[in-house]
């Protein structure tokens, strides 16, 4: 009985140590501007919200220039991150996030929100999720 306890013992700190020190990939899918706000659809995120701010310290400038979204001073003051979950979908009476520049019927995403970015007026940033 005691190796056996042992032995799941053991088997529980592998498996949270795995889920500790794994760094899963993130995908950007897609991004959206409309003037004043972002949004940055991505596959997933980090599980700790330090591993989610650091992820977007590392890669903002290549998200921004790749989806031309103004950078330095011109930074929109809202950044919001959102998870795709089952890709664009029609508007239907669900409550979901449409973008004017996708094509419809299928040019809407579930609210999904994982992480807000707030450009502060003395030009801080706080983060929400």
């Amino acid at each position: 009985m005691r190796r056996f306890l042992i032995s799941i013992f053991l088997l529980l700190l592998i498996v949270i140590g795995y889920l500790i020190i794994r760094k899963p990939h993130v995908s950007v899918v897609d991004a959206h501007y409309d003037g004043s706000t972002a949004q940055v659809i991505v596959d997933k995120l980090p599980l700790t919200n330090a591993e989610k701010i650091n992820w977007w310290r590392k890669n903002k400038a290549q998200i921004l220039k790749k989806y031309n979204i103004p950078t330095g001073d011109k930074i929109p003051f809202l950044i919001v991150i959102y998870v795709f979950g089952n890709g664009y979908q029609v508007e239907g009476k669900e409550d979901r996030l449409c973008f004017l520049d996708v094509k419809p019927p299928k040019n809407c995403i579930d609210k999904n929100i994982r992480m807000i970015i707030w450009r502060t007026r003395d030009g801080g940033v706080k983060y929400q999720f």
